[in-house]
Protein backbone atom coordinates (compact mmCIF):
# COMPACT_ATOMS: atom_id res chain seq x y z
CA UNK A 1 0.00 0.00 0.00
CA UNK A 2 1.47 3.17 -0.88
CA UNK A 3 1.54 6.19 1.11
CA UNK A 4 -2.44 7.82 1.57
CA UNK A 5 -3.84 5.49 -0.84
CA UNK A 6 -5.39 1.22 -0.52
CA UNK A 7 -5.10 -1.36 -3.34
CA UNK A 8 -9.07 -1.85 -4.61
CA UNK A 9 -9.53 -4.26 -7.34
CA UNK A 10 -6.07 -2.60 -8.58
CA UNK A 11 -7.05 0.61 -8.52
CA UNK A 12 -5.32 2.75 -6.32
CA UNK A 13 -7.96 4.74 -3.67
CA UNK A 14 -6.76 7.87 -2.08
CA UNK A 15 -7.62 7.83 1.72
CA UNK A 16 -7.19 10.95 2.76
CA UNK A 17 -10.43 12.84 4.46
CA UNK A 18 -11.99 15.72 2.56
CA UNK A 19 -10.81 18.27 4.36
CA UNK A 20 -7.12 17.01 4.11
CA UNK A 21 -7.80 16.51 0.45
CA UNK A 22 -8.66 20.02 -0.01
CA UNK A 23 -5.84 21.43 1.27
CA UNK A 24 -2.97 19.74 -0.30
CA UNK A 25 -5.24 20.49 -3.86
CA UNK A 26 -4.61 23.80 -3.00
CA UNK A 27 -1.06 23.48 -1.27
CA UNK A 28 -0.26 21.67 -5.21
CA UNK A 29 -1.70 24.40 -7.35
CA UNK A 30 0.45 27.37 -5.54
CA UNK A 31 3.33 25.33 -5.71
CA UNK A 32 2.58 24.34 -9.86
CA UNK A 33 2.09 28.30 -10.55
CA UNK A 34 5.53 28.56 -10.25
CA UNK A 35 6.96 25.40 -12.15
CA UNK A 36 8.24 25.70 -15.35
CA UNK A 37 6.14 22.38 -16.68
CA UNK A 38 3.29 22.13 -17.35
CA UNK A 39 1.24 19.16 -15.40
CA UNK A 40 -2.44 18.97 -14.53
CA UNK A 41 -3.93 17.21 -11.44
CA UNK A 42 -6.01 14.88 -12.28
CA UNK A 43 -9.13 14.15 -9.83
CA UNK A 44 -11.23 11.05 -10.70
CA UNK A 45 -13.88 9.27 -8.46
CA UNK A 46 -15.15 5.12 -8.04
CA UNK A 47 -18.41 4.70 -7.55
CA UNK A 48 -20.66 1.17 -7.10
CA UNK A 49 -21.35 1.48 -10.93
CA UNK A 50 -18.64 2.50 -12.47
CA UNK A 51 -15.97 0.00 -11.15
CA UNK A 52 -17.64 -3.00 -13.20
CA UNK A 53 -17.51 -0.53 -16.07
CA UNK A 54 -13.73 -0.36 -15.45
CA UNK A 55 -13.26 -3.68 -15.10
CA UNK A 56 -14.82 -4.39 -18.19
CA UNK A 57 -13.23 -1.35 -19.99
CA UNK A 58 -9.50 -1.15 -20.10
CA UNK A 59 -9.52 2.74 -21.54
CA UNK A 60 -11.81 3.50 -18.63
CA UNK A 61 -9.83 1.44 -16.14
CA UNK A 62 -6.12 3.07 -17.31
CA UNK A 63 -7.80 6.40 -16.88
CA UNK A 64 -9.24 6.05 -13.18
CA UNK A 65 -5.69 3.79 -12.39
CA UNK A 66 -3.50 6.99 -13.73
CA UNK A 67 -5.10 9.55 -11.74
CA UNK A 68 -3.67 11.66 -9.80
CA UNK A 69 -6.31 11.08 -7.15
CA UNK A 70 -8.97 8.65 -7.41
CA UNK A 71 -11.57 8.85 -4.39
CA UNK A 72 -14.49 6.78 -3.49
CA UNK A 73 -17.50 8.66 -4.53
CA UNK A 74 -20.57 6.29 -3.17
CA UNK A 75 -20.88 4.32 0.68
CA UNK A 76 -20.94 1.30 -1.56
CA UNK A 77 -17.51 1.17 -2.44
CA UNK A 78 -16.54 2.31 1.33
CA UNK A 79 -18.83 -0.55 2.78
CA UNK A 80 -17.44 -3.23 -0.03
CA UNK A 81 -13.44 -2.09 1.32
CA UNK A 82 -14.22 -2.60 4.73
CA UNK A 83 -15.96 -5.99 4.51
CA UNK A 84 -12.92 -6.92 2.72
CA UNK A 85 -10.68 -5.92 5.06
CA UNK A 86 -9.57 -2.19 3.49
CA UNK A 87 -9.68 0.65 5.64
CA UNK A 88 -11.35 3.48 4.11
CA UNK A 89 -11.79 6.41 6.47
CA UNK A 90 -14.83 8.00 4.48
CA UNK A 91 -16.33 8.59 0.56
CA UNK A 92 -15.27 11.54 -0.62
CA UNK A 93 -18.16 12.56 -3.55
CA UNK A 94 -17.20 14.60 -6.73
CA UNK A 95 -20.35 17.37 -5.76
CA UNK A 96 -18.45 17.73 -2.01
CA UNK A 97 -15.21 18.05 -2.80
CA UNK A 98 -16.38 20.86 -5.76
CA UNK A 99 -18.10 22.56 -3.63
CA UNK A 100 -15.39 22.56 -0.58
CA UNK A 101 -13.09 23.28 -3.38
CA UNK A 102 -14.73 26.62 -4.99
CA UNK A 103 -14.82 28.80 -2.13
CA UNK A 104 -10.49 28.16 -2.24
CA UNK A 105 -10.02 28.67 -6.00
CA UNK A 106 -12.00 31.76 -4.81
CA UNK A 107 -9.86 33.27 -2.27
CA UNK A 108 -6.72 31.97 -4.27
CA UNK A 109 -7.88 34.17 -7.19
CA UNK A 110 -8.39 30.54 -9.36
CA UNK A 111 -10.05 31.09 -12.39
CA UNK A 112 -12.92 27.71 -13.17
CA UNK A 113 -14.31 26.81 -16.45
CA UNK A 114 -17.29 24.70 -16.27
CA UNK A 115 -17.62 21.88 -19.07
CA UNK A 116 -20.67 20.00 -19.29
CA UNK A 117 -24.48 20.00 -18.89
CA UNK A 118 -27.18 21.63 -21.19
CA UNK A 119 -27.02 25.40 -21.47
CA UNK A 120 -29.66 26.08 -19.77
CA UNK A 121 -28.29 24.38 -16.79
CA UNK A 122 -25.61 26.38 -16.79
CA UNK A 123 -26.98 29.70 -17.25
CA UNK A 124 -28.18 28.48 -13.93
CA UNK A 125 -25.00 27.45 -12.75
CA UNK A 126 -22.69 30.28 -13.23
CA UNK A 127 -25.65 32.80 -11.37
CA UNK A 128 -25.52 30.68 -8.10
CA UNK A 129 -21.60 30.37 -8.09
CA UNK A 130 -21.23 34.02 -8.71
CA UNK A 131 -24.19 34.63 -6.05
CA UNK A 132 -22.46 32.34 -3.42
CA UNK A 133 -18.52 33.14 -3.99
CA UNK A 134 -18.72 36.76 -5.36
CA UNK A 135 -14.64 36.79 -5.76
CA UNK A 136 -14.83 33.29 -7.99
CA UNK A 137 -13.30 33.88 -11.28
CA UNK A 138 -15.54 31.90 -13.85
CA UNK A 139 -13.60 31.75 -16.62
CA UNK A 140 -15.42 30.24 -19.30
CA UNK A 141 -18.67 27.38 -19.96
CA UNK A 142 -19.46 24.96 -22.64
CA UNK A 143 -22.40 22.41 -22.42
CA UNK A 144 -20.31 19.72 -24.07
CA UNK A 145 -22.49 18.51 -26.78
CA UNK A 146 -19.67 18.78 -29.66
CA UNK A 147 -18.21 15.07 -29.86
CA UNK A 148 -14.82 16.13 -30.69
CA UNK A 149 -12.88 16.33 -27.66
CA UNK A 150 -9.49 18.12 -28.96
CA UNK A 151 -12.02 21.22 -29.80
CA UNK A 152 -13.33 21.02 -26.20
CA UNK A 153 -10.10 21.24 -25.22
CA UNK A 154 -8.83 23.81 -27.35
CA UNK A 155 -11.72 25.97 -25.92
CA UNK A 156 -10.97 25.44 -22.68
CA UNK A 157 -7.27 26.43 -23.06
CA UNK A 158 -8.37 29.77 -24.91
CA UNK A 159 -10.45 30.77 -22.05
CA UNK A 160 -6.99 30.68 -19.67
CA UNK A 161 -8.72 28.58 -16.75
CA UNK A 162 -6.94 27.29 -13.91
CA UNK A 163 -9.03 24.61 -12.95
CA UNK A 164 -11.68 22.18 -14.53
CA UNK A 165 -15.01 20.72 -13.81
CA UNK A 166 -16.08 18.35 -16.45
CA UNK A 167 -19.81 17.07 -15.81
CA UNK A 168 -19.86 15.39 -19.06
CA UNK A 169 -21.51 11.34 -18.56
CA UNK A 170 -19.29 8.34 -17.57
CA UNK A 171 -17.25 7.09 -19.09
CA UNK A 172 -16.09 10.44 -21.22
CA UNK A 173 -15.63 12.72 -18.56
CA UNK A 174 -13.09 9.99 -17.08
CA UNK A 175 -11.38 9.70 -20.57
CA UNK A 176 -11.31 13.36 -21.14
CA UNK A 177 -9.75 14.61 -17.70
CA UNK A 178 -6.85 11.67 -18.57
CA UNK A 179 -6.24 12.24 -22.34
CA UNK A 180 -6.74 16.65 -22.86
CA UNK A 181 -6.24 17.78 -19.18
CA UNK A 182 -2.75 18.90 -20.33
CA UNK A 183 -4.00 20.53 -23.41
CA UNK A 184 -6.77 22.80 -21.96
CA UNK A 185 -3.78 24.09 -20.21
CA UNK A 186 -5.56 23.98 -16.50
CA UNK A 187 -3.56 22.86 -13.47
CA UNK A 188 -6.30 20.63 -12.36
CA UNK A 189 -9.12 18.79 -13.69
CA UNK A 190 -11.80 17.23 -12.24
CA UNK A 191 -14.67 14.86 -13.34
CA UNK A 192 -17.93 15.79 -11.32
CA UNK A 193 -20.57 13.88 -13.31
CA UNK A 194 -24.40 15.20 -12.47
CA UNK A 195 -23.18 18.12 -10.08
CA UNK A 196 -23.92 20.89 -11.96
CA UNK A 197 -27.73 19.65 -12.04
CA UNK A 198 -27.52 19.61 -8.35
CA UNK A 199 -25.67 23.02 -7.73
CA UNK A 200 -28.05 24.86 -10.39
CA UNK A 201 -31.29 23.87 -8.37
CA UNK A 202 -32.35 21.50 -10.90
CA UNK A 203 -32.45 18.13 -9.30
CA UNK A 204 -32.74 17.57 -4.96
CA UNK A 205 -30.19 16.19 -3.71
CA UNK A 206 -31.07 13.62 -0.46
CA UNK A 207 -31.55 14.85 2.44
CA UNK A 208 -28.36 14.52 4.77
CA UNK A 209 -30.16 11.71 6.72
CA UNK A 210 -29.89 9.62 3.08
CA UNK A 211 -26.43 10.82 2.55
CA UNK A 212 -24.68 9.63 6.03
CA UNK A 213 -27.32 6.50 5.45
CA UNK A 214 -25.59 5.49 2.34
CA UNK A 215 -28.74 5.55 0.81
CA UNK A 216 -28.51 8.47 -1.83
CA UNK A 217 -28.64 6.15 -4.84
CA UNK A 218 -32.59 5.02 -3.80
CA UNK A 219 -33.34 8.95 -3.51
CA UNK A 220 -31.54 9.71 -6.66
CA UNK A 221 -33.85 6.43 -7.99
CA UNK A 222 -36.84 7.70 -6.85
CA UNK A 223 -35.97 11.25 -8.41
CA UNK A 224 -35.25 10.22 -12.01
CA UNK A 225 -36.84 6.34 -11.84
CA UNK A 226 -36.56 5.94 -15.92
CA UNK A 227 -33.11 7.17 -15.96
CA UNK A 228 -31.75 5.78 -12.77
CA UNK A 229 -33.22 1.98 -12.72
CA UNK A 230 -31.89 0.84 -15.50
CA UNK A 231 -28.24 2.18 -14.79
CA UNK A 232 -28.53 1.23 -10.40
CA UNK A 233 -29.98 -1.90 -12.06
CA UNK A 234 -27.49 -3.10 -14.24
CA UNK A 235 -24.18 -1.78 -12.32
CA UNK A 236 -25.44 -2.72 -8.80
CA UNK A 237 -25.67 -6.20 -9.54
CA UNK A 238 -22.02 -6.08 -11.38
CA UNK A 239 -20.76 -4.53 -8.63
CA UNK A 240 -22.06 -7.52 -6.21
CA UNK A 241 -20.90 -9.77 -8.36
CA UNK A 242 -17.33 -8.11 -8.33
CA UNK A 243 -16.71 -7.99 -4.62
CA UNK A 244 -18.95 -11.10 -3.06
CA UNK A 245 -16.28 -13.24 -4.12
CA UNK A 246 -13.41 -11.07 -2.60
CA UNK A 247 -15.50 -10.16 1.02
CA UNK A 248 -16.31 -14.48 1.21
CA UNK A 249 -12.67 -15.22 0.75
CA UNK A 250 -11.78 -12.18 3.23
CA UNK A 251 -14.09 -13.96 6.12
CA UNK A 252 -12.87 -17.40 5.51
CA UNK A 253 -9.64 -16.24 6.17
CA UNK A 254 -9.92 -14.75 8.98
CA UNK A 255 -12.54 -17.77 10.38
CA UNK A 256 -9.15 -19.83 9.77
CA UNK A 257 -7.49 -17.59 11.57
CA UNK A 258 -9.48 -17.10 14.59
CA UNK A 259 -10.01 -21.16 14.34
CA UNK A 260 -5.76 -21.34 14.50
CA UNK A 261 -5.95 -18.65 17.87
CA UNK A 262 -8.27 -20.97 19.55
CA UNK A 263 -7.19 -23.81 19.29
CA UNK A 264 -3.37 -22.54 19.96
CA UNK A 265 -5.19 -20.40 23.17
CA UNK A 266 -6.51 -24.13 23.92
CA UNK A 267 -3.69 -25.63 23.65
CA UNK A 268 -1.47 -23.47 25.62
CA UNK A 269 -3.37 -22.07 28.12
CA UNK A 270 -4.33 -25.56 29.98
CA UNK A 271 -0.06 -25.78 29.76
CA UNK A 272 0.49 -22.49 31.78
CA UNK A 273 -2.25 -23.65 34.22
CA UNK A 274 -0.19 -26.73 34.91
CA UNK A 275 2.92 -25.37 34.43
CA UNK A 276 1.54 -22.79 37.11
CA UNK A 277 1.32 -25.60 40.37
CA UNK A 278 4.29 -27.47 40.04
CA UNK A 279 3.45 -28.81 43.37
CA UNK A 280 0.33 -30.39 42.65
CA UNK A 281 -0.07 -33.56 44.43
CA UNK A 282 -1.17 -37.24 43.19
CA UNK A 283 -4.57 -38.39 44.93
CA UNK A 284 -5.02 -41.84 44.95
CA UNK A 285 -8.38 -43.28 46.66
CA UNK A 286 -9.20 -43.76 50.18
CA UNK A 287 -6.04 -42.36 51.54
CA UNK A 288 -3.39 -44.50 50.10
CA UNK A 289 -1.32 -41.48 49.26
CA UNK A 290 -1.84 -37.86 49.36
CA UNK A 291 1.68 -37.06 48.89
CA UNK A 292 1.88 -36.83 52.83
CA UNK A 293 4.45 -40.04 54.07
CA UNK A 294 2.81 -39.89 57.34
CA UNK A 295 -0.68 -40.78 55.79
CA UNK A 296 1.42 -43.73 53.57
CA UNK A 297 3.21 -44.97 56.35
CA UNK A 298 -0.28 -45.44 58.29
CA UNK A 299 -1.38 -47.16 55.84
CA UNK A 300 0.81 -49.14 54.73
CA UNK A 301 0.99 -50.19 58.66
CA UNK A 302 -2.22 -51.51 58.66
CA UNK A 303 -1.89 -53.37 55.61
CA UNK A 304 1.02 -55.23 56.38
CA UNK A 305 0.18 -55.68 60.22
CA UNK A 306 -3.18 -57.52 58.64
CA UNK A 307 -0.67 -60.19 56.76
CA UNK A 308 -1.16 -63.79 57.96
CA UNK A 309 -0.26 -65.59 55.43
CA UNK A 310 1.88 -65.44 51.59
CA UNK A 311 -1.33 -64.77 50.05
CA UNK A 312 -1.88 -61.86 51.73
CA UNK A 313 1.03 -60.04 50.56
CA UNK A 314 0.08 -60.93 46.87
CA UNK A 315 -3.31 -59.27 47.52
CA UNK A 316 -1.57 -56.14 48.85
CA UNK A 317 0.90 -56.02 46.21
CA UNK A 318 -2.32 -56.27 43.40
CA UNK A 319 -4.24 -53.45 45.31
CA UNK A 320 -1.26 -50.85 45.38
CA UNK A 321 -0.70 -51.69 41.88
CA UNK A 322 -4.85 -51.02 41.03
CA UNK A 323 -4.83 -47.97 43.22
CA UNK A 324 -1.85 -46.26 41.26
CA UNK A 325 -2.67 -47.88 37.74
CA UNK A 326 -6.51 -46.93 38.51
CA UNK A 327 -8.11 -43.38 38.21
CA UNK A 328 -8.72 -41.71 41.40
CA UNK A 329 -12.56 -41.43 40.84
CA UNK A 330 -13.09 -44.84 38.99
CA UNK A 331 -13.46 -48.08 41.80
CA UNK A 332 -10.79 -49.86 42.27
CA UNK A 333 -10.70 -53.71 40.63
CA UNK A 334 -8.09 -55.82 40.62
CA UNK A 335 -8.81 -56.59 36.90
CA UNK A 336 -7.69 -53.20 34.97
CA UNK A 337 -6.96 -53.94 31.43
CA UNK A 338 -3.08 -52.75 29.34
CA UNK A 339 -5.79 -50.57 27.40
CA UNK A 340 -7.58 -48.90 30.29
CA UNK A 341 -4.43 -47.21 31.69
CA UNK A 342 -3.33 -43.81 31.10
CA UNK A 343 0.15 -44.52 31.47
CA UNK A 344 1.30 -40.84 31.32
CA UNK A 345 -0.94 -40.59 34.70
CA UNK A 346 0.33 -44.30 36.02
CA UNK A 347 4.01 -42.69 35.48
CA UNK A 348 3.28 -39.67 37.30
CA UNK A 349 1.69 -41.73 40.43
CA UNK A 350 4.36 -44.30 40.28
CA UNK A 351 7.08 -41.31 40.71
CA UNK A 352 4.85 -40.18 43.56
CA UNK A 353 4.95 -43.69 45.09
CA UNK A 354 8.42 -44.10 45.07
CA UNK A 355 9.34 -40.72 45.82
CA UNK A 356 7.59 -41.97 49.60
CA UNK A 357 9.54 -45.10 49.74
CA UNK A 358 12.50 -43.75 51.52
CA UNK A 359 10.70 -41.42 54.07
CA UNK A 360 8.26 -44.04 54.57
CA UNK A 361 11.00 -46.59 54.84
CA UNK A 362 12.42 -45.32 58.24
CA UNK A 363 9.17 -45.10 60.35
CA UNK A 364 8.50 -48.82 59.66
CA UNK A 365 10.84 -50.34 62.20
CA UNK A 366 10.52 -54.53 61.95
CA UNK A 367 7.91 -54.02 59.29
CA UNK A 368 10.76 -52.37 56.89
CA UNK A 369 11.84 -55.92 54.94
CA UNK A 370 8.51 -56.95 54.49
CA UNK A 371 7.74 -53.25 52.73
CA UNK A 372 10.48 -53.98 50.48
CA UNK A 373 9.04 -57.40 49.55
CA UNK A 374 5.71 -55.37 49.22
CA UNK A 375 7.37 -52.67 47.13
CA UNK A 376 9.72 -54.87 45.14
CA UNK A 377 6.53 -57.11 44.10
CA UNK A 378 4.79 -53.73 43.02
CA UNK A 379 7.56 -52.94 40.69
CA UNK A 380 7.65 -56.11 39.53
CA UNK A 381 4.12 -56.45 38.15
CA UNK A 382 4.17 -53.24 36.80
CA UNK A 383 7.52 -53.85 34.90
CA UNK A 384 5.05 -57.00 33.19
CA UNK A 385 2.76 -54.63 31.89
CA UNK A 386 4.55 -51.69 31.25
CA UNK A 387 4.93 -50.21 27.88
CA UNK A 388 8.58 -49.31 28.06
CA UNK A 389 10.34 -51.29 31.06
CA UNK A 390 13.44 -50.30 30.50
CA UNK A 391 12.31 -46.37 31.37
CA UNK A 392 10.75 -47.51 34.54
CA UNK A 393 13.68 -49.37 35.57
CA UNK A 394 15.40 -46.17 35.15
CA UNK A 395 12.55 -44.37 37.10
CA UNK A 396 12.69 -46.33 39.81
CA UNK A 397 16.93 -46.33 39.61
CA UNK A 398 16.89 -42.65 39.59
CA UNK A 399 13.82 -42.11 42.43
CA UNK A 400 14.48 -44.85 44.93
CA UNK A 401 17.62 -46.06 44.66
CA UNK A 402 17.67 -47.81 48.01
CA UNK A 403 14.89 -49.56 46.84
CA UNK A 404 16.34 -50.10 43.49
CA UNK A 405 19.45 -51.80 45.06
CA UNK A 406 17.65 -54.48 46.62
CA UNK A 407 15.55 -54.94 43.45
CA UNK A 408 18.05 -54.73 40.21
CA UNK A 409 21.61 -54.97 42.33
CA UNK A 410 21.71 -58.52 42.84
CA UNK A 411 19.57 -60.53 40.29
CA UNK A 412 20.10 -57.42 37.60
CA UNK A 413 18.12 -56.95 35.02
CA UNK A 414 16.73 -58.66 32.07
CA UNK A 415 14.39 -58.19 28.85
CA UNK A 416 11.28 -59.29 31.15
CA UNK A 417 11.89 -57.78 34.01
CA UNK A 418 14.05 -58.38 36.91
CA UNK A 419 15.18 -61.26 38.88
CA UNK A 420 16.31 -60.72 42.40
CA UNK A 421 17.25 -63.26 45.28
CA UNK A 422 14.85 -65.14 47.26
CA UNK A 423 15.08 -63.12 50.82
CA UNK A 424 13.79 -64.41 54.41
CA UNK A 425 13.77 -63.16 57.81
CA UNK A 426 15.86 -64.63 59.94
CA UNK A 427 15.09 -63.77 63.50
CA UNK A 428 18.18 -63.57 66.01
CA UNK A 429 20.71 -60.95 66.83
CA UNK A 430 21.48 -58.56 64.68
CA UNK A 431 23.87 -58.35 62.36
CA UNK A 432 26.22 -55.72 60.81
CA UNK A 433 26.07 -56.68 57.61
CA UNK A 434 23.84 -58.81 55.31
CA UNK A 435 25.81 -61.56 53.51
CA UNK A 436 24.57 -64.16 50.62
CA UNK A 437 25.21 -67.03 50.82
CA UNK A 438 24.88 -70.19 48.30
CA UNK A 439 23.06 -73.69 49.39
CA UNK A 440 20.85 -75.86 47.53
CA UNK A 441 17.35 -75.29 47.76
CA UNK A 442 15.33 -76.61 50.07
CA UNK A 443 11.90 -77.73 51.38
CA UNK A 444 9.98 -74.92 52.72
CA UNK A 445 10.00 -73.91 56.58
CA UNK A 446 8.08 -71.77 58.50
CA UNK A 447 9.65 -68.38 60.31
CA UNK A 448 8.12 -66.39 62.40
CA UNK A 449 7.83 -62.93 61.91
CA UNK A 450 6.26 -60.40 65.30
CA UNK A 451 4.15 -57.94 62.55
CA UNK A 452 2.36 -61.44 61.29
CA UNK A 453 2.08 -64.86 62.68
CA UNK A 454 3.66 -66.96 59.57
CA UNK A 455 5.25 -66.78 56.52
CA UNK A 456 6.48 -69.36 54.14
CA UNK A 457 9.87 -69.07 52.22
CA UNK A 458 8.71 -71.56 49.62
CA UNK A 459 5.42 -70.01 49.20
CA UNK A 460 7.30 -66.60 48.85
CA UNK A 461 9.01 -68.56 45.87
CA UNK A 462 5.87 -68.10 43.71
CA UNK A 463 7.00 -64.71 43.17
CA UNK A 464 9.53 -66.51 40.40
CA UNK A 465 6.03 -67.88 38.64
CA UNK A 466 5.26 -63.72 37.50
CA UNK A 467 3.36 -63.13 40.93
CA UNK A 468 6.34 -61.11 42.52
CA UNK A 469 10.02 -61.53 42.96
CA UNK A 470 11.29 -64.76 42.14
CA UNK A 471 13.67 -66.54 40.47
CA UNK A 472 14.33 -68.13 37.20
CA UNK A 473 14.11 -71.38 36.08
CA UNK A 474 17.84 -71.53 36.17
CA UNK A 475 18.38 -70.10 39.42
CA UNK A 476 15.99 -72.39 41.35
CA UNK A 477 19.11 -75.62 42.11
CA UNK A 478 20.87 -72.60 43.69
CA UNK A 479 19.41 -69.81 45.91
CA UNK A 480 21.34 -66.73 47.33
CA UNK A 481 19.68 -65.87 50.39
CA UNK A 482 20.78 -63.17 52.61
CA UNK A 483 21.00 -63.39 56.27
CA UNK A 484 19.28 -59.84 57.37
CA UNK A 485 17.78 -58.67 60.59
CA UNK A 486 16.41 -54.80 59.44
CA UNK A 487 17.87 -53.92 56.24
CA UNK A 488 17.01 -50.33 56.09
CA UNK A 489 20.31 -48.72 57.27
CA UNK A 490 17.63 -45.86 59.31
Amino acid sequence: MKQGKTTFFGLQIDVRRQEKLCADICDWLDRSATAKAVSCFRQQSLNAVKLPQAIGNPDLFYALENATCLSADGMGVVWAARLMGIKLPQRVTGIDLMKALLPRFAKQGLSVFLLGARADVLEKLSDKLRDTYPDLVIAGMHHGYEPDDAKLAEIVRKSGADALFVALPSPRKELFVEHFSVQTGCRFAMGVGGAFDVLAGKVTRAPLIWQKAGLEFLWRIMCQPKYMIPRYASGLVGFAKLVAPGIVAHHAKRLRHWAKQAAFIGTVVPMILCAGEPHAQVVWADGFAQGDPQVTADWMNAKLAGISDPDDVQDVIDEIVNRVLAPADEALSVDIKDSEIDWQAADTSIRALLGLFDVVLAGMGANSFLLEAVLGGVVKQILNIHPEPERLAGLVQTTAPDLAARVFGVGGRNRDGFSAPILVVQSGAPKPSPTVIQQPAKAPRVIQIPSYQAFNTGTFAMFADGAGWGVSDEEKDTVRIPELENVSPR
